[in-house]
């Protein structure tokens, strides 16, 4: 089968295992997420998913010294040391993407040892190698070198203050200093002296606020504030070192040695300890795991703890539950359920179940389940472990010690010895592909045993020294085995002889396989070769380059070979079998710190395994490619496998027992639980009983209370309306009044405003044509001062040329600039989000505060006092006006003469605005750039923030589902409850009964009694003649005393009686329930119904103010021609002869001085209510204050039942309004034609209608309506078709 096209491969899956040395071996990258070393790479792991992805370091990258993540938990920096004896480098990474984002390095470093970022993540410090311990602060966004300092003394943690980013700690052995960044250069000063100075310190860290915790190795905490050394606090740990410390909001954690880990909290979070101590010890916990904890990492939320072991275990630990969890118990949980501390000796897959099988140096066994990601199955033993081998079914695992080989059977949870075999250190050993038998190596045999029977059924000789690896064929009757003989030996296991050999010398093989047919095997040793053998003859090789091949692994299909190497790197080959091609190289993947030792693959070979010296487990996913195409792989379906585990008889029994053992104390907790509850249940009732006769009391008393307080409510609204229209009637009256005394002055004000008017006419006629002479004279100098701006206007374009060219080199500058800045501008567009946020709710607290001005201006619009004083001072607001045109006009004299000097000064202005607006277009233009940028990194950040919001309201779907079952779990507890409650009354009433009963049984044992003592008296008498009267007496007494108690007790149970009570408040319940739900659902038809009429009110106002606008557009109109018109009539009036000014234009018609006569005269009242505005104007300013109140007020009930007043009784005001008269025309001519000023005002004030509008304007004949009759008249249409509310 041709190879041709065929390439593979592999995914990084899953890791169980870690790599100690690394300073901060684990850090949170987020609430849900840590990071520590394992192999090569990085491993991030979901504490909530389970899930792993990984940090994959490059090819020249040889170890990872130290790491620390940014605050803002969006990027993390890791120390590499370079292989080939090259400089160390920092790389930054993008957790979110995984992918590189810069990389630092500094010539004066040779390694990085430490790292730390600042509080706003734009800076960090690094810490080089001996001998100089350069310390190095960078910006490391734009890649450039702050300071440098060399501190000359080793140091272990660096640190930068959280309030203050030139503010830096430093801690080692005999070493706690704070630096500070002056004027780019780094200044250190010591912050304890004497012996504390002269302890080893061995971390520290920050406190809220300006404190700094610093742990020694004696066991002690230094508090330092302020750069000073406040107190020392003598921790758990006093003579033993602590290996590392970490506050947070409530104190700080500290670890040591043998699992152990403090928790101290500050004295005033709980008011405890000395106060001259300002930390106490909370709590001490301690881990199954017996090895040094460390690091320590605290997630940003502080809910969860990281924890890494010396060991190369990580744990997490619950700090957000710590005042709960109780000392004595284990709260640690193991990533992967615990890993391999040591080098991986064994490995073996499964068939059958999804398990891996694995043994190591550090005498433990694990079984993995790689399917959830867990140890199913861990033991750890006394003696050393060499080889381990599990059965296809999964039920079975032998395992090699020094001194024997053991059979195990796998069980739930344990590992149960069933038998063992005399071979001592038992390097190698395999079950056969259908597990009737297994293969052990014994030195330089290999020997054949029996799966089921043990028996011994043949033994392999031929090897001369030790054989490192056998392999069975496809059909288990032949087996191929390699060793450091130099020797590869094939086997016919019918006869236990071998068919094939091949020898070479000075050749030490390390692994054997076999091809799918079984007619040839791949074999690789410490000659750098892998070599193909067929028919004991060599056919084809590989040479490895000079990398020694420890594993090989064949696929089922003979196609991908995979070669683990003593570099920890796992190689793939294009390999066929009958390909008369030569073999391809594949890809190469560096995975592990130590060599390979063993390699598996699943039975659908769709999972890779590989284990090495380190301890680690790598799983990959294996992929394969053929003609460019990815080959489609079935999912994992977990009912494939078999799910079937093997339990003890013993284990059964023992269950059994301890269940029936349970069981007989929950019958005796039952029985308990029932007396208790019917003790509850007497107290209950009669409580009951007393509850329900003061409730009965207490209704009564209310109802009483209610009725007279709704007679009281009745009566009140009476007066109160009464008072209301009493109210209206007399300020419609002072309205009336007060409209005909305003007419009457207005319009002496308008005589007066008119002979204003022609003055200001005559005098704009002088002033224009002055303006013309000016003009005139004034033209050949606007002609030269033009003919100048014309040159300069040249010499301008000239420099636009020159000033475009150097545009777009600074345009070059700006976009290196730009992309510079990108990186700043997320951590300010957060800023400006959350100072958004609060002008968010700033705004909120603001409409609130209109809510409360919205009800005092409604108040104070029914305040009717206020509004006559602002009428008056709206009167003397008139008359300063009229003063004040006169002095606009004597200003407008001077003003012409200074317009020549204006001329030049604007001439001036020309040329520096024009130079002005051509930078302000370059500006213009810069800006529009500045804007397109901001506006792609806001798209962007949009695209980053959309998942999270989708990820949000998941989880908000399933808060809501967890609450239903909430529900759900409640309203089934209450059932079970009631339930309950029945059954325990029913006991009760049985035991009565059975009380009763007793009782009876015992009265009527003493009856018998009684009755058989008088029967023995009656015996012992002679005399017949007594015993007839004795026997009456006897029958009297018992028969039928007893026949009385018999119907005495015929009295009916109350139990029915009870029952009955139970079914008539049940079904009073449930009619109660349905009548609850109608009312429910008729408020919310309510509801709905002044929803919508809220809706129409407002559009109803809408329309009204677009009318409004138009009206007050045709106004506006209609004013400016009627100023034309008087302006036209006040000139013919000068033209025409002197006799006809001195004559009256128009007499008094008989109509106008009847209507004069018949009105009564104006009687002065109290004023109720007024406004210094006409009608039509107030009508629009409430319309405009409701519209306003309408938007910013709530869409509550109560607030849509008071606009409704308000409008109802504006349009009553409205209507009444409209059913005065406008004004007549020939009234209107009348008034114009008047000649003097006394006369006219006389005059205006008997022609003057009273229903007439104060400050309704004046209507000639045949013109437009005036504003106010429009408006009320648009008003009666409108409330004519608005349907009654």
């Amino acid at each position: 089968m041709a190879a041709e096209g065929v390439t593979a491969f592999l995914d990084y899956a899953f890791c169980w295992g870690a790599r100690a040395g690394v300073r901060d071996n684990v850090v949170h990258t987020g609430e849900t997420s840590i990071v520590y070393p394992a192999g090569r790479h990085l491993c991030v792991y979901s504490t909530e998913t389970k899930e792993m992805s990984f940090l994959l370091q490059a090819e020249s990258v040889e170890s990872v010294v130290a790491m620390a993540a940014s605050h803002n938990r969006k990027y993390l920096g890791v120390c590499e040391v370079l292989a080939e004896g090259a400089a160390g480098q920092v790389t930054i990474f993008n957790v979110a993407s995984e992918k590189r984002y810069r990389t630092l390095t500094h010539p004066d470093c040779k390694t990085f040892t430490a790292i730390t970022f600042s509080s706003d993540s734009k800076f960090l410090v690094t810490i080089g190698s001996a001998p100089d311990f350069t310390m190095v602060y960078w910006n490391w966004f734009q890649s450039k070198v702050v300071a440098t300092v060399k501190v000359n003394s080793e140091i272990k943690r660096v640190s930068f203050s959280p309030l203050d980013n030139v503010q830096i700690a430093t801690s080692g052995p005999g070493l706690l200093k704070l630096w500070r960044l002056q004027e780019a250069t780094l200044k250190g000063f010591n912050m304890v002296s004497g012996k504390a100075a002269a302890q080893n310190f061995t971390d520290h860290s920050w406190a809220p606020g300006d404190r700094l915790l610093a742990s020694t190795d004696q066991g002690d905490v230094l508090v330092v504030e302020q750069g000073e050394l406040r107190s020392t606090v003598k921790t758990r740990f006093s003579g033993t070192p602590i290996h590392t410390l970490v506050a947070y909001s409530s104190g700080f954690i500290i670890a040591g040695s043998e699992g152990r880990m403090s928790v101290y909290e500050k004295n005033d979070a709980r008011d405890k300890g000395d106060d001259k101590e300002p930390y106490h010890h909370f709590k001490t916990f301690k881990s199954p795991e017996a090895h040094n904890i460390v690091s320590l990492s605290i997630s940003p939320a502080e809910e969860h703890l990281g924890a890494f072991f010396s060991s190369n275990q990580v744990a997490i630990f619950p700090i957000a539950n710590i005042d709960i969890l109780k000392e004595d118990v284990n709260h640690f949980s193991f990533v992967g359920s615990g890993f391999h501390s040591a080098s991986i000796t064994g490995l073996d897959v499964c068939v059958r179940k999804p398990l891996v099988a694995t043994c190591g140096a550090d005498r433990s066994v694990r079984v993995w389940n790689y399917l959830d990601k867990s140890c199913e199955v861990c033991r750890v033993f006394q003696d050393d472990l060499t080889s381990i081998a599990i059965h296809p079914s999964g039920f079975h695992v032998l395992v090699g010690f020094s001194d024997k080989l053991r059979l195990f059977n796998v069980l739930i949870d344990d590992l149960k010895q069933f038998q063992e075999f005399p071979l001592k250190s038992c390097r190698e050993v395999r079950f056969s592909h259908g597990g009737h038998r297994f293969a052990a190596v014994n030195i330089t045999n290999i020997i054949i045993f029996d799966t089921y029977t043990f028996q011994r059924l043949g033994v392999l000789v031929s090897h001369t020294a030790l054989v490192k690896s056998v392999c069975w064929s496809q059909d288990d009757f032949k087996m191929v085995s390699a060793g450091i003989d130099g020797a590869v030996y094939e086997w016919s296991l019918q006869g236990f002889a071998r068919t094939e050999e091949n020898v070479t010398r000075n050749v030490h093989y390390s692994c054997v396989v076999y091809n799918q047919a079984g007619n040839a095997a791949i074999g690789c040793g410490d000659d750098h070769k892998i070599t193909e053998f067929i028919k004991s003859a060599p056919s084809r090789e590989v040479k490895t380059q000079g990398i020694r091949v420890t594993q090989l692994l064949l696929s089922n299909n003979d196609k991908i070979l995979f070669a683990g190497t003593t570099d920890g790197a796992v190689q793939s080959y294009i390999w066929a079998m009958d390909s008369t091609e030569g073999i391809r190289e594949g890809q190469q993947y560096l995975v592990s710190k130590g060599a390979v030792t063993r390699m598996g693959a699943s039975a659908d070979e769709s999972q890779l395994f590989l284990a090495s010296e380190d301890g680690t487990l790598f799983m990959f996913d294996v992929h394969l490619m053929e003609e460019g195409e990815v080959a489609e792989k079935k999912a994992i379906d977990p009912a494939n496998f078999l799910d079937v585990v093997l339990v003890t008889r013993a284990d059964v029994e023992e269950k059994t027992s301890t269940m029936q053992d349970l069981e007989n104390k929950i019958g005796e907790v039952q029985v308990q639980a029932e007396y208790k509850l019917h003790l509850h249940d007497q107290d209950w009732a009669e409580k009951t009983k007393k509850m329900k006769e003061e409730t009965e009391a207490a209704r009564g008393a209310a109802e009483a209370r209610f009725e007279a307080l709704r007679r009281r409510k009745e009566q009140q609204e009476l007066e109160a309306v009464e008072a209301i229209q009493n109210m209206e009637r007399a300020h419609m009256k002072a309205a009336e009044e007060l409209e005909s005394l305003y007419e009457k002055k207005l319009a002496i004000e308008a005589q007066r405003y008119r002979g204003l008017l022609h003055e200001k006419e005559d005098m704009e006629c002088s002033y224009e044509e002055q303006l013309e002479i000016t003009k005139s004279k004034y033209n050949s100098v606007i002609m030269k001062l033009k003919n100048e701006y014309e040159a300069k206007t040249k010499e301008q374009q000239d420099a636009y040329y020159r000033l475009k060219d150097e545009l777009a080199n600074t345009k070059a500058q700006y976009e290196e600039f730009v992309r510079q800045q990108d990186e700043d501008h997320e951590d300010e567009v957060l800023k400006v989000q959350q100072v958004h946020k609060r002008q968010l709710e700033e705004e909120q607290e603001a409409v609130l505060n209109l809510k409360s001005q919205s009800a005092i201006m409604r108040r104070r619009f029914d305040s009717f006092k206020s509004d006559m004083e602002e009428l008056r001072s709206q009167l003397k607001h008139k008359g300063d006006d009229l003063k004040t045109a006169n002095e606009k006009n004597e200003e407008q004299e001077r003003q012409i003469q200074m317009l020549k000097n204006d001329i030049r000064d604007r001439e001036q202005t020309i040329d520096n605005k024009e130079k002005r607006i051509s930078e302000l277009r370059m500006k213009a233009k810069e800006l529009e750039k500045i804007k397109f940028v901001l506006d792609y990194k806001y798209k962007e950040l949009k695209k980053e923030i959309e998942p999270k919001e989708t990820q949000i309201q998941h989880m908000k779907g399933q808060i809501k589902e967890m609450d239903e079952e909430l529900e759900r779990d409640v309203r089934t507890n209450h059932a079970l409850g009631q339930a309950l409650n029945d059954k325990t009354h029913k006991i009760d009433n049985l035991n009565l009964e059975i009380k009763r009963q007793r009782g009876l049984v015992h009265e009527k044992d003493r009856l018998i009694q009684l009755f058989v003592t008088d029967l023995e008296k009656l015996v012992t008498e002679i005399d017949p003649s007594y015993w007839r009267d004795a026997i009456r007496q006897l029958y009297r007494t018992y028969v039928k005393k007893g026949s009385k108690e018999q119907g005495a007790r015929d009295v009916p149970d109350s139990m029915d009686e009870f029952a009955r009570q139970r079914e008539y408040m049940e079904r009073s319940l449930e009619t109660l329930k349905k009548r609850a739900t109608k009312n429910e659902e008729a408020v919310k038809i309510n509801n709905q119904k002044k929803s919508a009429e809220n809706a129409l009110l407002i559009d109803e106002l809408n329309s009204l103010r677009r009318e409004k606008r138009l009206l007050e557009v045709k106004v506006q109109e209609m004013q400016s021609e009627l100023q034309l018109q008087n302006a036209q009539r006040m000139r013919r009036g000068r033209s025409g002869s002197a006799d006809e000014e001195g004559r009256p234009l128009r007499s008094e018609t008989p109509t106008s001085a009847a209507n004069a006569s018949s009105r009564p005269p104006s009687k002065g009242g109290r004023v109720h209510k007024g406004s210094a505005l006409s009608m039509n104007e107030q009508v629009s300013n409430e319309r405009a204050k409701v519209m306003a109140m309408l938007q910013q007020l709530d869409e509550s009930n109560r607030e849509i039942e008071g606009q409704r007043f308000e409008i109802k009784r504006l349009r009553e005001q409205v209507q009444i309004l409209l059913q005065r008269a406008p004004l007549a025309d020939a009234q209107f001519m009348e008034v114009m034609g008047m000649g003097g000023s006394g006369d006219m005002a006389a005059h205006m004030g008997d022609t003057i209608p009273e229903n007439r509008s104060a400050t309704a304007p004046l209507q000639r004949p045949g013109a437009t309506p005036p504003i106010g009759q429009l408006v009320k008249e648009r008003s009666r249409s409108s409330m004519a078709k608005r349907p009654p509310t």
